[in-house]
C-alpha cells in the first residue's frame, strides 16, 4: 500500500493522495502514540495535527526513509514534546519508537497486518496488554515484568500465552509472525 501513495502528486497538491496515506495510516499512528498517552482525545489531536502540519508543508519536505517511518518519526516528535511539555515520562516512548523504525520497508505492512495487529492489542484486557507491551516494546523479561507488576511470573507467562494464542486468531497468522511484527 505504501508503494501506491505517490509523495510526489502529494507534494504538488494532490489532495486524494494525501487523503488515502491518511486514511491508510492513522488508526496505526494512534495505536502507536495511545500505547504511551493514555487519552484518546490527545492521541486523536496529535496525530491530526501532525497530517495537518504535513500538509502544509509538503512543498519543503524531503523524505529520505519510507514513507511509514518518516510518519512513526512526526509522531513520535509530537508525542515526546506533548510529554515534555505535561512533565511527563518519555524514554520509552524513544526506546519504543527505535524498534518500530527501520530502514527497509515492511513487506507485511501492504496487507494491512500493522493496522489489524494494532486495533488487536487494543482488544486485549488491560493486564495482558500491559504484559504484552512490556515484554514486546519495552524488552522486558518475564521476571522483570512479574516484579514490577507483583505477580508471579507464571501469571506472566500464562499472559504472554494467552495474548499471542489471541493476536494468531485474529491476524490469522503463525507465531513466527508474531513474534516478528512484535518483536523486530
Amino acid at each position: 500500500m505504501s508503494e501506491q501513495i505517490d509523495w510526489t502528486k502529494i507534494r504538488n497538491g494532490d489532495k486524494s493522495v494525501f487523503d488515502k496515506m491518511f486514511d491508510f495510516y492513522y488508526h496505526p499512528l494512534c495505536a502507536f502514540v495511545s500505547s504511551y498517552i493514555n487519552n484518546s482525545q490527545i492521541v486523536e489531536d496529535i496525530v491530526i495535527d501532525c497530517f495537518a502540519k504535513i500538509w502544509e508543508e509538503r512543498a519543503t519536505l524531503n523524505i529520505k526513509t519510507s514513507l511509514r517511518n518518516f510518519l512513526v518519526t512526526v509522531v513520535k516528535n509530537a508525542a515526546i514534546s506533548f510529554l515534555r511539555k505535561n512533565q511527563l515520562q518519555f524514554s520509552n516512548l524513544e526506546k519504543v519508537s527505535e524498534s518500530v523504525i527501520d530502514d527497509v520497508a515492511n513487506p507485511l505492512e501492504d496487507s494491512g497486518i500493522l493496522n489489524k495487529l494494532y486495533e488487536s492489542i487494543n482488544k486485549l484486557p488491560e493486564q495482558r496488554r500491559l504484559i504484552l507491551k512490556m515484554a514486546a516494546f519495552e524488552g522486558k523479561s518475564y521476571q522483570q515484568i512479574a516484579d514490577e507488576l507483583n505477580v508471579s511470573v507464571n501469571t506472566v507467562k500464562t499472559q504472554m500465552s494467552r495474548s499471542y494464542k489471541f493476536l494468531k486468531e485474529q491476524l490469522n497468522v503463525s507465531q513466527r509472525t508474531i513474534n516478528f511484527l512484535l518483536f523486530a
